[in-house]
C-alpha cells in the first residue's frame, strides 16, 4: 500500500472512500434539482394546456369538473411515481458508496493485519540476530582471552629456552668454555644471532596481542629524556657501523625530563631507529627531539630506499612489510610500526610517515611531556 492508502485516525479517506462520498456527494448537488425542475416544467405544462385544451373540447361545466378530477388523479400517480423513482435512485447510490466504504473498510483491516504480522515477525528476527550477535561476541571476548592465556605462557615457555641459547651460544662464541675454530665461530655467531631474531619476533607477538586485549599496563614516571635519546642510538649503533652509516643525534636545548613509561618511549625509539638502519644501505641515519610547547616532537629520518606512495596508507598494519615476497632481502614481521603507533597512541600521542621513493623517509611522532621538570 502507499502512504495515502492507509488513512491516519483523523486523516484523509482511502481514494475509493473518497469517489463513494463524492458520488453521493454529486448526485445529492445535482440529482434532486434536476428531478424537481423536469417535474416543475412537466406540471405546468400538464395543467395549463390540460385546462385550455378540456375548456375548447367540453363545453359542459359539469363534465369538464368531473374530467378534472380525473386529471387530478392521474397528476398525484404521476407525482407518486416520479417520487419513487427519486427515492429509489437514492437508495441505491448511497447503498453503492456505503458498500464501497464497507470494502475500504476491509481492505485497510486487513493491511493492518498485514502490517502488524510483519512487525512481529522483524521483531523476533530482531531479537534473534541480536541473540546471535551477543553469543558472537562472547565466544569471539572468550576466544581473546584464551588466546591471550595462550600467548602470555607460550612466550615464558619460549623465552626461558631462549635465554638460555643465548646465553651459552655468547659463551661458546667469546671462547670462555674453549676455543673454537673459525668455522665454529660462525656457526655459533648464526645460532646466537638466530635465536636472538626469535627472541624479538616473541616479544613482538606478545606486546601486539597485550595492546589488542587492553592488558598492555603503561607506567608514569619523570625520567630524563635525553639519557633514552642517547641510550637508543648507542644501542643502534653496531648495526650502523656495520654497514658503515652514519649515525647523528640532533637535540634540542631545554628536553629536559618528561613524564611518561620510559621503556615504552625507548622501545618506540629503538624499533624506529633499526627500521631505518634496516633499509638504508648508505649515507646516514639521524634522530631529531625537540620540546614544542606542552608535546615533545621526534623525528627519525633516513637516506634509505623510502616508500612508495601506495605503500604509505599500509604501513602501520599489522604484518605489514614494503619488502616482502620471495625475493626479500630484510627480516622483519612486519609488527614492529603497528606496535609504535599503538604504543604511540597509548601514550597519548601520534604518529606519521613521510617518504620520497629513491631518497629516504621521515618517522614523526609527538608525546606529552607532562610535567617532568616538577616531578
Amino acid at each position: 500500500m502507499t502512504e495515502q492508502d492507509t488513512p491516519a485516525e483523523g486523516g484523509p479517506r482511502p481514494p475509493g472512500t473518497r469517489d463513494a462520498f463524492a458520488l453521493v456527494a454529486g448526485w445529492l448537488r445535482r440529482g434532486p434539482w434536476l428531478i424537481a425542475i423536469l417535474y416543475a416544467v412537466v406540471s405546468w405544462a400538464y395543467i395549463a394546456g390540460s385546462d385550455h385544451l378540456l375548456g375548447t373540447l367540453f363545453a359542459d361545466p359539469e363534465l369538464l369538473v368531473r374530467i378534472s378530477v380525473f386529471k387530478g388523479f392521474a397528476f398525484v400517480g404521476l407525482t407518486a411515481l416520479l417520487l419513487f423513482f427519486l427515492l429509489w435512485r437514492g437508495a441505491a447510490i448511497i447503498d453503492q458508496a456505503f458498500t464501497q466504504v464497507h470494502q475500504q473498510r476491509l481492505r485497510l483491516h486487513q493491511a493492518q493485519d498485514q502490517l502488524r504480522q510483519a512487525n512481529e515477525r522483524l521483531e523476533v528476527t530482531v531479537a534473534e540476530r541480536t541473540r546471535d550477535l551477543a553469543e558472537a561476541l562472547k565466544r569471539a571476548e572468550q576466544s581473546d582471552r584464551l588466546k591471550s592465556a595462550f600467548l602470555a605462557t607460550m612466550s615464558h615457555e619460549l623465552r626461558t629456552p631462549l635465554n638460555s641459547i643465548l646465553g651459552f651460544s655468547g659463551i661458546l662464541t667469546q671462547g670462555l668454555a674453549g676455543p673454537l675454530n673459525p668455522e665454529q665461530s660462525r656457526q655459533m655467531g648464526m645460532v646466537f644471532k638466530s635465536a636472538q631474531h626469535l627472541l624479538e619476533l616473541i616479544t613482538d607477538v606478545l606486546d601486539l596481542s597485550k595492546i589488542e586485549a587492553g592488558q598492555l599496563t603503561l607506567a608514569s614516571e619523570a625520567f630524563n629524556l635525553e639519557d633514552s635519546l642517547r641510550k637508543a642510538l648507542e644501542t643502534v649503533r653496531p648495526q650502523a657501523l656495520a654497514k658503515n652509516l652514519a649515525l647523528e643525534g640532533d637535540f634540542g636545548p631545554g628536553l629536559g625530563r618528561i613524564v611518561s613509561d620510559r621503556r615504552r618511549v625507548e622501545q618506540i625509539l629503538l624499533n624506529l631507529l633499526s627500521n631505518a638502519v634496516k633499509f638504508t644501505e648508505e649515507g646516514k641515519v639521524r634522530l631529531e627531539a625537540r620540546r614544542v610547547g606542552e608535546r615533545v616532537r621526534f623525528e627519525v629520518r633516513d637516506t634509505g630506499q623510502g616508500i612508495r606512495e601506495e605503500d604509505l596508507e599500509n604501513l602501520f598494519k599489522p604484518f605489514f612489510q614494503v619488502d616482502s615476497g620471495l625475493n626479500k632481502q630484510h627480516e622483519g614481521t612486519g609488527l614492529g610500526l603497528s606496535i609504535c603507533r599503538r604504543l604511540v597512541g597509548l601514550l597519548g600521542g601520534e604518529i606519521q610517515a613521510e617518504s620520497t621513493w629513491g631518497q629516504g623517509s621521515v618517522f614523526r611522532f609527538w608525546l606529552p611531556a607532562g610535567h617532568g621538570e616538577e616531578a
